[in-house]
């Protein structure tokens, strides 16, 4: 496109048009403007049409082909004959189009004269010479129209971009008085509340500084300083971050930046935030950067601290195996901490034994594990029976650590801090933190650690638990099948002179089927398991697995409802082995639950549905099998069967939540 349209507006055109037509001795002329697949009239005679489509127009070959173009007859050329105009009204007929050429030799548009009656003749030399030079006047005017606006448009820009100047230089002159007021209730604030003030001549160099500045770096109180006294107190990790005296200049340095400063007398880290604003002269340059510095070491390390616990917690919790928990909560303390070693020591206090169990140390730091006797280690064992942690900054320090200040040092401790374990006031355990140099250890950091140890203590007691509880349930299960066993013996002992040991083999089914659904609530430590398990551990014994079609969404079921599922599952697959679709290779069964509702209004509905297997008729009497399968799930449930000729459907419904808990 070539621009903006509106730039070939112009009444002279108009004239062009009034021309054309009255040259070329047509009704109808046109200065065509292309617009994408589109024809813009900028000037028109003869129509108020104001645009028109591109195609199967008399303009589209003029485009295209870059030349003069006449139509005779509109009806006969097979391009035109197919605009709406031409076969329909007015009936266009007679074409002749001349291109517009810009200064770049690319078409605009069209100057065109339409007829409606056919020329046979098409144009006189004439006329086509006066249409050649009419259009080439007409895009004289429209190039003279383009510049125009074009100007026009380069004087509102400089008009906006002038407003736009003394805007902002006013919003300077605002910012600076705001900045100075700032600064002056900073210089206040500062004395009162452990906040340093500066300010940073950008063209001498020196920086005017509060005494506060002085004693967060760690530098003699002094009023002026240098750049580079004041970059030599920054840590040398933090120092690229640091802004050049360019970036304050054209105003990309940021004013607000948080980094870490060695002090100057005691060679401590500490964390600082440093905020500024931009002092700006008259003509908008910065000359000065005026802000506060403050320590906030306190803040970053209470924010770290809980991130660690909460990285901590989440360890703990997706840990696999109790070693993983142990090992990944150590090394996250340690690293936080900055210590060379942190591990856990199981403690037992008849045999007067640490054992080592698991813990994290520094690549510098040998690794400890095994047995240590209370021998050794005699004044730390006593301390810790009291229930008290143990907090040494310095081993050379107290004297009554004399005694087993080798064997610490042997393992490289210096310093440390050891929480106990205790359960029901026995000493069990403690979590150690060791540092190879002595360390004066923060109240917050004791807190820290006393807080990640309570954390690591209930997640052990929560591993070893689980350990307890699964050597039960794996005896419970045990004597359960020792229990049954025996009722299979004594059925097998009371059945062995019968003939017909068909009752005693449907007998030991049941048992196996009651006894896959203790083994899958076993695995759930007693607590529920959930129904598609359930299909496959009584399906998979039967070897029917494969030939039963299962869907459904989770389902959990409680301990008893789940016994009940168990023979009820087995009841309809033994059923349809022996008498339905099961009975033959050709035969399905297609197994499908629901749940509908939230809530106690939540209801669970089971289909259990035979197909192609031989045609069922409803028993003659009623066994055992049948009225287990209409008790259903008891009282909770219901169960409909049909005995269709396809085969056995049976339905039950029961609500969500009594299986759930039942």
């Amino acid at each position: 496109m070539y621009g903006d349209l509106k730039a070939f507006s112009d009444l002279d055109l108009d004239d062009i048009a009034v021309a054309a037509a009255a040259v070329c001795r047509t009704p109808i002329a046109l200065v065509s403007i292309l617009d994408g697949d589109q024809l813009w009239f900028s000037a028109r005679v003869g129509t108020d049409q104001p645009s028109g489509a591109l195609a199967n127009s008399g303009c589209a070959p003029v485009i295209a082909r870059r030349v003069p173009v006449v139509i005779p007859d509109m009806m006969a050329d097979p391009e035109t004959r197919k605009n709406g105009l031409v076969c329909g009204a007015p009936g266009l007929r007679f074409y002749a189009g001349y291109p517009l050429f810009t200064a770049e030799e690319e078409v605009l548009g069209t100057l065109c004269v339409v007829d409606l009656e056919t020329r046979p003749q098409g144009l006189s030399q004439a006329e086509s010479n006066g249409l050649a030079a009419l259009a080439r006047q007409a895009m004289r005017l429209m190039e003279m129209r383009r510049e125009t606006v074009a100007q026009e448009r380069r004087l509102t820009a400089q008009q906006i971009r002038r407003e736009r100047a003394t805007r902002q230089a006013r919003q300077a002159d605002v910012e600076r008085r705001h900045a100075m007021e700032k600064y002056a209730l900073q210089q206040e604030a500062g004395a009162a509340g452990g906040v340093g003030i500066y300010e940073y001549d950008l063209i001498s160099g020196d920086i005017a500084v509060s005494p506060e500045v002085c004693r967060i770096i760690g530098l003699p109180v002094t009023d002026i300083l240098t750049v580079r006294q004041w970059v030599a107190q920054v840590h040398e990790d933090d120092r690229p971050q640091m802004p050049v005296l360019s970036q304050l200049l054209d105003g990309s340095a940021p004013l607000k930046l948080e980094y870490r400063v060695v002090r100057a007398d005691d060679q401590r880290e500490r964390w600082v935030l440093r905020q500024g604003v931009l002092d700006r002269d008259e003509a908008g340059r910065p000359v000065r950067l005026i802000g506060t510095i403050q320590d906030i070491t306190p803040e970053r390390n209470a924010t770290s601290r809980l991130t660690t616990l909460l990285a901590v917690g989440d360890a703990l919790r997706t840990a696999s195996t109790r070693k993983q928990a142990l090992t990944e909560s150590c090394r996250l303390l340690g690293q936080r901490l900055e210590v060379q070693r942190v591990g856990f020591a199981a403690i037992t206090v008849r045999d007067e034994l640490f054992t080592v169990d698991q813990g994290w140390c520094a690549p510098e730091m040998p690794p400890i594990s095994g047995e240590f006797p209370f021998q050794a280690f005699r004044r730390t064992s006593d301390f810790l029976r009291s229930g008290a942690v143990l907090i040494l900054d310095d081993l050379s320090s107290p004297s009554w650590m004399g005694e087993e200040r080798e064997a610490c040092r042997v393992v490289q401790v210096e310093a440390q801090i050891v929480v106990p374990k205790m359960d029901h006031g026995e000493l069990t355990g403690c979590l150690f933190v060791h540092s190879a140099l002595p360390r004066e250890w923060t109240l917050d950091e004791t807190s820290f650690i006393r807080t990640a140890a309570d954390r690591i203590f209930a997640a052990l007691d929560e591993w070893d638990a689980e350990t307890r509880q699964e050597i039960v349930n794996h005896e419970i299960l045990h004597r359960l099948k020792n229990t049954l066993s025996i009722v299979q013996s004594l059925a097998h002992q009371g059945f062995r002179n019968v003939d017909d040991q068909g009752p005693l083999a449907t007998f030991t089914s049941r048992l196996v089927a009651l006894s896959a659904a203790h083994d899958l609530l076993m695995r759930r430590n007693w607590q529920s398991t959930d129904l598609a398990s359930l299909v496959q551990g009584v399906l998979t014994p039967l070897g029917v697995e494969n030939r039963v079609q299962v869907s459904g969404p989770f389902l959990k079921l409680g301990p008893d409802t789940a016994t009940s599922f168990s023979m009820l599952l087995h009841e309809l697959a033994t059923n349809a082995m022996k008498y339905g679709a099961l009975s033959i290779p050709e035969g399905t069964v297609f197994l499908h639950w629901t749940m509908t509702g939230t809530g106690e209004g939540g209801v669970m509905a089971l289909q259990w549905r035979e197909a192609g297997g031989p045609q069922v008729t409803p028993p003659a009497q009623t066994g055992f099998g049948v009225r287990l399968l209409k008790a259903g799930l008891g009282r909770h449930g219901k169960t409909e069967l049909h005995y269709a000729p396809t085969g056995l459907c049976a339905d039950l419904t029961a609500p969500i939540l009594s299986l759930a808990t039942v």
